[in-house]
Protein backbone atom coordinates (compact mmCIF):
# COMPACT_ATOMS: atom_id res chain seq x y z
CA UNK A 1 0.00 0.00 0.00
CA UNK A 2 1.60 3.47 -1.12
CA UNK A 3 2.61 5.35 2.04
CA UNK A 4 1.61 8.52 0.40
CA UNK A 5 -1.94 7.86 1.60
CA UNK A 6 -1.75 6.76 5.07
CA UNK A 7 -4.87 4.87 6.41
CA UNK A 8 -6.16 5.09 9.98
CA UNK A 9 -8.12 3.50 12.68
CA UNK A 10 -9.55 5.60 15.18
CA UNK A 11 -10.75 4.94 18.66
CA UNK A 12 -12.53 8.65 18.65
CA UNK A 13 -12.86 9.48 22.53
CA UNK A 14 -15.56 12.71 23.45
CA UNK A 15 -16.52 13.25 19.53
CA UNK A 16 -13.89 16.08 17.61
CA UNK A 17 -15.23 17.90 15.16
CA UNK A 18 -12.60 18.63 12.11
CA UNK A 19 -12.61 22.14 13.08
CA UNK A 20 -11.27 21.93 16.61
CA UNK A 21 -7.83 22.10 16.62
CA UNK A 22 -6.31 18.84 18.75
CA UNK A 23 -2.90 18.71 20.92
CA UNK A 24 -1.71 15.60 18.35
CA UNK A 25 0.94 13.06 20.49
CA UNK A 26 3.18 10.31 19.09
CA UNK A 27 3.66 7.18 20.62
CA UNK A 28 5.11 4.84 20.90
CA UNK A 29 6.25 1.84 23.59
CA UNK A 30 9.01 4.21 24.96
CA UNK A 31 9.06 5.61 28.57
CA UNK A 32 10.04 9.13 26.59
CA UNK A 33 6.45 8.67 24.62
CA UNK A 34 4.24 8.14 27.76
CA UNK A 35 5.69 11.60 29.96
CA UNK A 36 4.63 13.31 26.51
CA UNK A 37 1.54 11.89 26.47
CA UNK A 38 1.38 13.03 29.83
CA UNK A 39 2.55 16.58 29.39
CA UNK A 40 0.30 16.61 26.06
CA UNK A 41 -2.41 16.05 28.60
CA UNK A 42 -2.15 18.97 30.44
CA UNK A 43 -1.66 21.23 27.70
CA UNK A 44 -4.89 20.11 26.42
CA UNK A 45 -6.78 20.18 29.74
CA UNK A 46 -5.46 23.49 30.30
CA UNK A 47 -6.45 24.90 26.73
CA UNK A 48 -9.21 23.02 26.20
CA UNK A 49 -8.69 21.02 23.25
CA UNK A 50 -9.01 17.24 22.44
CA UNK A 51 -5.75 14.69 23.28
CA UNK A 52 -5.11 12.75 20.38
CA UNK A 53 -2.37 10.01 20.74
CA UNK A 54 -1.16 8.43 17.45
CA UNK A 55 0.88 5.37 16.61
CA UNK A 56 2.47 5.06 12.92
CA UNK A 57 2.74 1.55 11.97
CA UNK A 58 4.98 0.95 8.51
CA UNK A 59 2.52 0.35 4.91
CA UNK A 60 4.32 -2.90 4.51
CA UNK A 61 1.87 -5.27 2.46
CA UNK A 62 2.35 -8.27 4.96
CA UNK A 63 -0.43 -9.50 7.38
CA UNK A 64 1.13 -8.11 10.65
CA UNK A 65 0.91 -5.13 9.57
CA UNK A 66 -2.69 -4.91 7.63
CA UNK A 67 -5.84 -3.58 9.52
CA UNK A 68 -5.89 -6.14 12.32
CA UNK A 69 -2.85 -7.30 12.21
CA UNK A 70 -0.63 -7.98 15.17
CA UNK A 71 1.47 -5.06 14.97
CA UNK A 72 -2.00 -2.83 14.51
CA UNK A 73 -3.31 -4.95 17.83
CA UNK A 74 0.26 -4.27 19.59
CA UNK A 75 -0.33 -0.32 18.38
CA UNK A 76 -4.06 -0.30 19.49
CA UNK A 77 -2.56 -1.81 22.68
CA UNK A 78 -0.23 0.67 23.31
CA UNK A 79 -2.22 3.86 22.93
CA UNK A 80 -4.98 2.04 25.18
CA UNK A 81 -2.21 1.66 27.93
CA UNK A 82 -1.62 5.66 27.02
CA UNK A 83 -5.30 6.77 27.73
CA UNK A 84 -5.50 4.73 30.87
CA UNK A 85 -2.51 6.12 32.38
CA UNK A 86 -3.34 10.05 31.25
CA UNK A 87 -6.86 9.00 32.89
CA UNK A 88 -5.93 7.46 35.82
CA UNK A 89 -3.50 10.56 36.56
CA UNK A 90 -6.19 13.29 36.11
CA UNK A 91 -7.69 15.44 39.16
CA UNK A 92 -11.06 14.28 39.61
CA UNK A 93 -12.27 17.55 38.70
CA UNK A 94 -15.08 19.31 36.64
CA UNK A 95 -11.99 20.55 33.96
CA UNK A 96 -10.30 17.20 34.02
CA UNK A 97 -13.28 15.70 32.98
CA UNK A 98 -13.48 17.56 30.34
CA UNK A 99 -10.40 16.41 28.25
CA UNK A 100 -11.58 14.24 25.54
CA UNK A 101 -8.91 11.31 24.04
CA UNK A 102 -8.96 10.15 20.84
CA UNK A 103 -6.69 7.04 19.34
CA UNK A 104 -5.15 6.73 15.95
CA UNK A 105 -3.12 4.00 14.82
CA UNK A 106 -1.82 5.11 11.22
CA UNK A 107 -0.38 3.44 8.62
CA UNK A 108 2.78 4.82 6.86
CA UNK A 109 6.07 6.97 7.22
CA UNK A 110 6.08 8.49 10.92
CA UNK A 111 7.34 11.75 9.76
CA UNK A 112 5.16 11.92 6.63
CA UNK A 113 2.39 11.21 9.10
CA UNK A 114 2.99 13.74 11.37
CA UNK A 115 3.75 16.40 9.40
CA UNK A 116 0.39 16.11 7.78
CA UNK A 117 -1.40 15.73 11.21
CA UNK A 118 0.02 19.07 11.93
CA UNK A 119 -1.58 21.40 9.26
CA UNK A 120 -4.44 20.86 11.53
CA UNK A 121 -3.12 20.50 15.10
CA UNK A 122 -2.89 23.25 17.85
CA UNK A 123 0.46 21.72 19.23
CA UNK A 124 2.20 18.60 17.80
CA UNK A 125 4.01 16.58 21.11
CA UNK A 126 6.78 14.22 20.82
CA UNK A 127 8.81 12.21 23.64
CA UNK A 128 12.56 12.80 23.22
CA UNK A 129 15.17 10.37 25.03
CA UNK A 130 18.46 11.60 26.74
CA UNK A 131 20.91 12.07 23.73
CA UNK A 132 23.58 10.27 23.21
CA UNK A 133 25.30 9.36 19.87
CA UNK A 134 23.17 6.49 19.07
CA UNK A 135 19.65 8.25 20.02
CA UNK A 136 20.72 11.19 18.68
CA UNK A 137 21.02 9.28 15.50
CA UNK A 138 17.54 7.86 15.81
CA UNK A 139 15.86 11.44 17.08
CA UNK A 140 17.86 12.72 13.45
CA UNK A 141 14.96 10.36 11.59
CA UNK A 142 12.20 11.35 13.45
CA UNK A 143 11.58 14.59 16.00
CA UNK A 144 14.19 16.68 13.96
CA UNK A 145 12.40 15.80 10.52
CA UNK A 146 9.43 16.70 11.82
CA UNK A 147 9.82 19.92 13.77
CA UNK A 148 11.78 20.92 10.53
CA UNK A 149 9.10 20.81 8.67
CA UNK A 150 5.83 21.11 10.97
CA UNK A 151 3.01 23.32 10.50
CA UNK A 152 2.26 23.96 13.90
CA UNK A 153 4.95 24.37 17.11
CA UNK A 154 6.25 21.83 18.27
CA UNK A 155 6.80 20.27 21.57
CA UNK A 156 9.77 17.79 22.58
CA UNK A 157 9.48 16.40 25.91
CA UNK A 158 12.19 14.96 27.88
CA UNK A 159 11.36 11.83 30.36
CA UNK A 160 12.60 13.87 33.30
CA UNK A 161 11.23 17.39 33.45
CA UNK A 162 11.44 20.05 36.62
CA UNK A 163 8.28 21.86 37.47
CA UNK A 164 9.93 24.86 38.57
CA UNK A 165 12.26 26.96 37.02
CA UNK A 166 11.79 29.86 34.31
CA UNK A 167 10.81 30.15 30.93
CA UNK A 168 13.82 30.36 28.43
CA UNK A 169 13.03 32.23 25.51
CA UNK A 170 16.02 32.10 22.81
CA UNK A 171 16.05 34.35 19.52
CA UNK A 172 18.44 34.74 17.69
CA UNK A 173 16.89 36.71 14.66
CA UNK A 174 14.50 39.62 14.86
CA UNK A 175 12.62 37.76 11.61
CA UNK A 176 11.57 34.57 13.83
CA UNK A 177 11.30 36.22 17.37
CA UNK A 178 8.25 37.82 17.26
CA UNK A 179 6.11 34.74 17.63
CA UNK A 180 8.32 33.08 20.01
CA UNK A 181 8.74 35.71 22.47
CA UNK A 182 4.32 36.01 22.37
CA UNK A 183 4.71 32.11 22.54
CA UNK A 184 7.35 32.46 25.68
CA UNK A 185 5.83 34.96 27.64
CA UNK A 186 2.57 33.22 27.62
CA UNK A 187 3.55 30.32 28.72
CA UNK A 188 5.23 32.15 31.55
CA UNK A 189 2.11 33.58 32.23
CA UNK A 190 -0.05 30.89 32.39
CA UNK A 191 2.51 29.07 34.30
CA UNK A 192 3.15 31.73 37.38
CA UNK A 193 6.84 32.64 36.03
CA UNK A 194 9.70 34.52 35.02
CA UNK A 195 10.57 34.82 31.31
CA UNK A 196 14.64 34.84 30.35
CA UNK A 197 15.09 36.22 27.23
CA UNK A 198 18.39 35.25 26.00
CA UNK A 199 19.55 36.93 22.98
CA UNK A 200 21.98 35.56 20.61
CA UNK A 201 24.43 38.12 19.24
CA UNK A 202 26.37 36.23 16.14
CA UNK A 203 28.84 39.16 15.50
CA UNK A 204 29.19 41.26 13.01
CA UNK A 205 31.05 41.10 9.40
CA UNK A 206 34.51 41.69 9.50
CA UNK A 207 34.27 44.57 6.80
CA UNK A 208 32.08 46.74 9.79
CA UNK A 209 34.01 49.37 11.47
CA UNK A 210 35.41 48.17 15.11
CA UNK A 211 33.27 50.30 17.15
CA UNK A 212 30.21 48.56 15.44
CA UNK A 213 30.88 45.38 17.79
CA UNK A 214 30.60 47.32 20.39
CA UNK A 215 27.56 49.55 20.19
CA UNK A 216 25.53 47.79 17.57
CA UNK A 217 22.39 46.59 18.55
CA UNK A 218 21.39 42.81 18.88
CA UNK A 219 19.92 40.74 15.98
CA UNK A 220 16.54 40.80 17.85
CA UNK A 221 15.63 44.68 18.95
CA UNK A 222 14.37 45.67 22.37
CA UNK A 223 11.55 47.09 20.56
CA UNK A 224 9.95 43.08 20.16
CA UNK A 225 10.47 42.25 23.65
CA UNK A 226 8.50 45.67 24.47
CA UNK A 227 6.11 44.82 22.50
CA UNK A 228 5.91 41.75 24.78
CA UNK A 229 5.71 42.92 27.84
CA UNK A 230 3.10 45.48 27.22
CA UNK A 231 1.23 42.67 25.98
CA UNK A 232 2.00 40.60 29.39
CA UNK A 233 2.55 43.60 31.76
CA UNK A 234 2.44 40.79 35.00
CA UNK A 235 5.39 38.29 33.36
CA UNK A 236 9.21 39.78 35.34
CA UNK A 237 11.38 39.80 32.89
CA UNK A 238 14.91 39.09 32.64
CA UNK A 239 17.70 39.83 29.46
CA UNK A 240 20.54 38.21 28.59
CA UNK A 241 22.89 39.00 25.76
CA UNK A 242 24.83 35.84 25.00
CA UNK A 243 28.11 36.15 22.87
CA UNK A 244 30.69 33.70 21.70
CA UNK A 245 29.98 30.13 22.42
CA UNK A 246 26.10 30.71 22.70
CA UNK A 247 25.40 26.80 22.43
CA UNK A 248 27.22 26.01 26.02
CA UNK A 249 25.42 29.37 27.40
CA UNK A 250 22.16 28.32 26.52
CA UNK A 251 22.79 24.83 27.51
CA UNK A 252 23.71 25.85 31.07
CA UNK A 253 20.48 28.50 31.15
CA UNK A 254 17.95 25.07 30.32
CA UNK A 255 19.07 23.34 32.82
CA UNK A 256 17.52 25.19 35.23
CA UNK A 257 14.25 26.13 33.72
CA UNK A 258 11.01 24.31 32.95
CA UNK A 259 10.77 25.07 29.42
CA UNK A 260 12.53 26.01 26.51
CA UNK A 261 10.95 28.21 23.84
CA UNK A 262 12.72 28.95 20.16
CA UNK A 263 11.57 29.80 17.01
CA UNK A 264 12.02 28.01 14.22
CA UNK A 265 15.34 29.03 12.62
CA UNK A 266 17.01 27.21 9.30
CA UNK A 267 20.28 26.78 8.41
CA UNK A 268 21.64 29.32 6.30
CA UNK A 269 23.91 27.24 4.45
CA UNK A 270 21.34 24.32 4.41
CA UNK A 271 17.75 25.68 4.34
CA UNK A 272 16.41 22.06 4.43
CA UNK A 273 17.92 21.91 8.34
CA UNK A 274 17.03 23.75 11.13
CA UNK A 275 19.57 26.09 12.62
CA UNK A 276 22.52 25.40 14.65
CA UNK A 277 21.30 26.47 17.95
CA UNK A 278 17.54 24.79 17.02
CA UNK A 279 19.06 21.94 16.24
CA UNK A 280 20.93 21.99 19.81
CA UNK A 281 18.52 22.81 21.84
CA UNK A 282 16.12 19.80 20.50
CA UNK A 283 18.95 17.23 20.75
CA UNK A 284 20.27 18.27 24.47
CA UNK A 285 18.14 20.80 26.09
CA UNK A 286 17.20 19.12 29.59
CA UNK A 287 13.92 20.26 29.52
CA UNK A 288 10.77 20.66 26.91
CA UNK A 289 11.65 22.18 24.03
CA UNK A 290 8.69 24.53 22.30
CA UNK A 291 9.73 25.18 18.59
CA UNK A 292 7.31 28.07 16.93
CA UNK A 293 6.75 28.13 13.23
CA UNK A 294 8.07 31.68 11.73
CA UNK A 295 4.30 31.51 10.22
CA UNK A 296 2.00 34.34 10.98
CA UNK A 297 -0.42 31.91 11.22
CA UNK A 298 0.65 29.26 13.51
CA UNK A 299 1.89 31.98 16.17
CA UNK A 300 -2.03 33.32 16.16
CA UNK A 301 -3.37 30.26 16.89
CA UNK A 302 -0.78 29.13 19.15
CA UNK A 303 -1.82 32.20 21.34
CA UNK A 304 -5.20 31.88 20.52
CA UNK A 305 -5.02 28.41 22.58
CA UNK A 306 -2.39 28.98 24.45
CA UNK A 307 -2.86 28.49 28.54
CA UNK A 308 -0.12 26.06 29.11
CA UNK A 309 0.48 24.07 32.02
CA UNK A 310 2.53 21.40 33.40
CA UNK A 311 1.39 17.61 34.93
CA UNK A 312 2.32 17.80 38.30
Amino acid sequence: MDSKAPNTADGNRGGRTDRTPAVVVGIDDSRAALRAAEWAAAEATARQLPLRLVQVVPAIDRPAFRLGGARYRNAAGTLENARWVIQARQPVDAAANLLSIETSVVRGQPEQVLVEMSESAGLLVLGSSDIGFFQHMVLGSTALAVTRDAHCPVALVRPCTVDDGAVLAVVSDRHTAGPALLAAFRAAQDRGVDVIVARVWQGRPWSSSPEDWYTAAPVVPDAQILNCQRRFPDVPVSLVTMVGNAVAAIEQCSAAAQLVVVGHEADRDRPERLGRITHELVCHAPCPVLVIPDRAEAATALLRTATSAVPQ
